[in-house]
């Protein structure tokens, strides 16, 4: 399956040099109906043969899904296959693309890697979300890199009562809080001034966003202990609050909430890039220069 960022004319291009790429070679391809609704416009222009599909009825025979564009392209890719445990792999269209194997330049390795077995997949960690309201389950979620409270339009510190497992965290009085995953944790985690968690470690970052005292540190937790965080105010005037997961998925919150995060049932299986996390970092972040 191939899934190419919604606005880039470049994933667009990519998406029909692969469809036809593979489409030449007798491999079958289906694309989010929407971008198959477009074809023939936005230089996107599609085989007959690959199919329209909605995002939530994907067929159980997909193979791969192949995202075209960069790490938010990857994550919105992610969350519809990832239960179904299907691979995917990253094509990177845009600029940093810490969890894209391949670049721009390398759309028919990746396919030609792919339809000979050349793909290797990595279980990577995901975030099982469970929001309680009133003591009864209010929505839940899963998230592959990271959630975060955050305050709304109001801009008031919010009281953030923290455990791990049974055991009292902290009250964060902050802007808010980010609970990350290994693979989260060069995205907001890292721009919060969060730790760099290597991948394949089960653990989760927990970050606050402006706290309002320099003692209140980012810590890193086993993910199997899980994380909990309660809403507790403030409770004079007016404010508001809301969760976000993957930056794709957003509720508003009440005073009294509880967000419930443990380690997903279902990892996410990746193909990584052929570099270490290391070598990466150092290639992205210019930590190699002298």
């Amino acid at each position: 399956m191939l899934y190419p960022r919604e606005d880039g004319p470049a994933a667009y291009g990519a998406a029909t040099q692969a469809a036809s790429w593979l489409h030449a070679r007798g491999v079958g391809v289906v694309l989010d109906a929407r971008v198959r609704a477009r074809a023939g416009t936005d230089g996107l222009e599609l085989p007959d043969a690959a199919v329209g599909v909605e995002l939530d009825n994907i067929p159980d025979d997909v193979d791969l899904m192949v995202a075209l564009g960069g790490d938010g392209t990857l994550l919105r890719a992610s969350r519809w296959v990832a239960d179904m445990g299907v691979p995917v792999v990253g094509v990177n269209l845009g600029d940093l693309g810490f969890l894209s194997a391949y670049g721009r330049d390398q759309l028919e390795d990746v396919l030609l890697d792919a339809i000979e077995g050349r793909l290797n997949w990595e279980p990577r960690l995901r975030m099982g979300v469970e929001v309680r309201r009133d003591g009864e389950v209010f929505e839940t979620e899963t998230a592959v890199n990271d959630v975060y409270i955050k305050h709304g339009q109001i801009p008031r510190l919010l009281r953030l009562a923290t455990r791990v497992g049974d055991h009292e965290l902290a009250l964060y009085k902050a802007d808010g809080l980010i609970i990350a995953t290994p693979l989260g944790s060069t995205a907001y985690n890292l721009a919060a001034g969060g730790p760099i968690v290597a991948p394949g470690t089960e653990v989760f970052t927990i970050t606050p966003i402006c706290p309002h005292s320099l003692t209140l540190r980012p810590v890193v937790v086993s993910a199997h202990d899980g994380v909990t965080v309660t809403w507790e105010g403030p409770t004079q005037g007016v404010s508001d609050g809301y969760l976000t997961a993957d930056g794709a998925w957003k509720i508003p919150l009440r005073l009294g909430d509880e967000i419930r995060m443990r380690a997903a049932a279902k990892p996410l299986r990746l193909v990584p890039a052929k570099a270490s996390v290391f070598a990466v970092l150092a290639a992205k972040m210019g930590w190699s220069s002298g």
